[in-house]
């Protein structure tokens, strides 16, 4: 398969409310959409999930346009791909850039499942000799709240809705105390704490307090993004599960946290780890070393939640994923398609490839943007 045009687009989606962590407050989300079109006609379409600010990532929006238009499509000119895969081979001497990388390659996945007569999920799926399911259980990601009373009735409402697993973010070690109480009010309901790097060693007393609580899953990042000694010793001390997320951003970073015994979960992220092939290269791994996995949100657009959901889908994780409904977080969307929540569960596409459509006017703008591949 050679492509014939590649085309990039920034767009900006408005949230509804706006979404707290320890990295701030986000109100919009700037995202860059990718078309890419193979000579047999198929079209393909990624999303590049780097946000504003190196914050959470290295990678920003512009940094990663600027690596996917002076780095990546020059190797893609004239290559012939035989499998997705072969797109990693072509960029395996880029360093870094995962999210610019994940972004191109999940348009070509697209390509190829839809060349297959598959679904992304099914096409995924074969890699690994697994069925997707066709509904996945899904959790919520819930932005922090400085009000006790606000969280809970956010908290409440998740529950009414049916999300099967409630995540609440952290800013800062106070709030540690109030997910204590947010966990005792709510007992049937299953959380997990994601601290995205702001908690140090020294929250190891609260900590073992929460261990305490069996309705808690785990604590996500608890330390920073570059450590992962200290996490080991903080596993080492807790019987509470401690799951990596921005410190995994390759097979060989998963390798080395379970030599350390760092965490006991991984969140998976095929935008920051550089795609659906280095993602399945880390689902086998965590199988063969018995390290629980789950699926993570970053605030896609539509493309990007279809292309989550695909990988979700795979029952290879152990935990319902940060994956919501449509309604969720934008108010107006992407694509023409809706992900409903029904009864705790979104139902995947079964349409080829990603198995959702762009809204026509972002379609009308992909034809006014250059084709790179010239």
């Amino acid at each position: 398969m050679k492509l014939s045009r590649l085309a990039l687009l920034p767009v900006k989606l408005q949230l509804k409310q706006p979404f707290a962590t320890s990295h701030g407050n986000t109100s919009s989300r700037p995202l860059t959409l990718i078309e890419a079109v193979a000579e047999n006609g198929l079209h393909g379409y990624g999303e590049l999930e780097a946000f504003a600010e190196p914050t959470y990532l290295a990678e920003t929006q512009l940094t990663a346009r600027w690596i996917i238009q002076t780095q990546i499509i020059p190797r893609l000119r004239g290559k012939n791909l035989w499998q997705p895969q072969d797109f990693s081979m072509l960029t395996a001497d880029i360093q870094g850039n995962q999210a610019a990388k994940a972004a191109v390659e999940m348009a070509i996945w697209d390509i190829f499942a839809q060349q297959h007569q598959l679904s992304l999920a099914e096409y995924l799926g074969q890699f690994i000799s697994v069925k997707p399911r066709t509904e996945i259980a899904v959790g919520i990601s819930l932005g922090a709240q400085a009000e006790f009373a606000v969280q809970q009735q956010i908290i409440q409402q998740a529950l009414v809705a049916g999300y099967q697993r409630i995540k609440l973010k952290l800013r800062n070690a106070t709030e540690l105390m109030q997910a204590i109480k947010l966990l005792q009010k709510f007992p049937q309901a299953k959380f997990m704490l994601d601290a995205n790097s702001c908690l140090s060693y020294q929250q190891l007393p609260q900590l073992q307090k929460l261990a305490a609580l069996p309705n808690l899953l785990l604590v996500e990042q608890p330390l920073r993004t570059t450590d992962l000694v200290e996490h080991a010793q903080l596993q080492q001390k807790l019987s509470l599960a401690i799951c990596l997320d921005e410190n995994i951003l390759s097979l060989d970073d998963v390798k080395t946290a379970v030599a350390l015994g760092s965490c006991r979960a991984i969140n998976l992220k095929a935008s920051r780890v550089g795609g659906f092939t280095v993602a399945l290269q880390i689902i086998k791994y965590c199988q063969q070393q018995q390290l629980k996995l789950w699926c993570g949100g970053m605030l896609e657009g539509g493309i990007g939640r279809a292309a989550s959901l695909a990988l979700a889908s795979l029952p290879v994780f152990d935990y319902p994923g940060d994956l919501s409904a449509s309604e969720r977080y934008y108010q107006t969307d992407l694509i023409n398609e809706r992900f409903i929540l029904k009864n705790g569960q979104i139902k995947l596409p079964q349409q080829t490839g990603l198995g959702v459509s762009l809204q026509a006017e972002y379609i009308k703008k992909f034809a006014d943007q250059p084709n790179l591949l010239v």
